[in-house]
């Protein structure tokens, strides 16, 4: 084999190599930050929850589980403390980020698109320049417009360009949400991921977050729509993720702390749109409060994302329930996953576990603390 040959080939594997490990790098990493504070554990839930919640058959993909109830941890499976991309579980948690916005007068929800000079490429017609942001946080922008990360009805069942007023007309709209991560940036002039750090992270002690867990734009290696507008990624892990679901049922207190105003909490997770007159089947939720989703028949409010990640929250009982899997850290992994498709869920055990422990007839010591 000739010199020239020996070059070509070793430049190919050259190639090769740093293209496995680019492909390989995860997009975030485990932090511990230094204002981490540990969950405290509650007297675990009875044996026939545990069997409820418990898989019997191991799942196909990496799941976690976590209960947590008054602030404490009742049920946990499978490693909570794994970073996991938390896919539409973002609108909810920038709903949250909106809400502390708010209470520090730095951005006023009446203010319309014209206003904060928000367009597309495709330029936005004057009514559709007249959404509001919190038309945009009920998901009645009236802008249905190709926004990134969107699928299924989303594109499918998207009406027609000023077919409904801003404000009158309910759509889960990814253009909604990306423009929302948008506005937040400019209007606080803070990254998502920083202004979720000073104001959420470090005041809860999650566990495993950083100001980097956050990713403007998309990390998957696919085409992308042509949009102003880049959809963010939240990676959180299930432990921090429970720890997010417990202080929005406790009204937005963390130990003592009132962390966002239970005006907002109140607000944010009421609805605003009766989903059972809509044409587009929306299944178990029956209504949308901003960026999140509301079952008025088990009195819950819900955040979920695609990949079967779940969060069930019960004000009243102030119980929350969450369930992720695994879809991939680096590219490669995120790859496989979406090659696969893999959708192992246990959202019905979820579902179940609710039930039975918010049931008049279910007595554990810890519903009484």
């Amino acid at each position: 084999m000739n010199i020239k040959i020996k070059r070509i080939i070793l430049g190919v594997c050259t190639i090769i190599l740093i293209l496995v490990i680019y492909l390989l790098i995860p997009q975030v990493s485990n932090p511990t930050p230094n204002y981490e504070t540990a969950l405290t554990y509650g007297i675990p839930v009875s044996e026939k929850i545990n069997n409820i919640l418990t898989p019997t058959i191991k799942p196909k993909r990496t799941r976690a589980i976590m209960v947590m109830q008054n602030e404490k941890v009742i049920y946990e499976y499978g490693p909570t403390d794994k970073i996991m991309n938390g896919h539409s579980t973002r609108k909810a948690m920038l709903s949250l980020l909106y809400g502390i916005a708010v209470d520090q007068e730095l951005i006023n929800l009446d203010k319309t698109l014209a206003q904060l000079e928000v367009d597309e490429f495709i330029p936005l017609t004057t009514q559709e320049k007249s959404a509001t942001i919190r038309d945009l946080l009920m998901g009645k922008s009236g802008v249905y417009l190709p926004a990134s990360g969107e699928h299924d009805n989303q594109i499918t069942q998207r009406p027609k360009r000023e077919s409904h007023k801003p404000g009158t007309y309910f759509f889960n709209n990814n253009f909604d949400a990306n423009v929302l991560g948008t506005i937040f940036m400019k209007e606080t002039g803070i990254s998502i991921g920083k202004f979720m750090e000073d104001n959420l992270a470090k005041p809860l002690g999650l566990q495993d977050f950083d100001s980097n867990n956050v990713i403007i734009g998309s990390p998957w290696f696919i085409p992308k729509k042509k949009t102003m507008h880049k959809q963010y990624y939240i990676y959180i892990s299930t432990r921090d993720f429970a720890r997010i679901g417990a202080m929005v049922a406790n009204n937005g207190k963390w130990n003592g702390k009132q962390i966002i105003s239970e005006d907002w909490i109140t607000k944010s997770t009421s609805s605003y749109s009766d989903l059972t007159t809509n044409h587009i089947n929306y299944g178990r939720y029956d209504g949308f409060g901003y960026q999140w989703w509301t079952a008025s028949d088990t009195n819950t409010i819900w955040t979920d994302g695609y990949g079967e990640r779940f969060m069930i929250i019960n004000r009243n009982k102030n119980l929350t329930l969450v369930e992720q899997n695994f879809t991939g850290n680096s590219l490669l992994s995120s790859g496989f996953w979406l090659i696969n498709k893999n959708m192992d869920s246990g959202l019905l055990n979820l579902m179940k576990a609710h039930e039975t422990i918010t049931s008049t007839n279910y007595n554990n010591s810890y519903n009484s603390n």
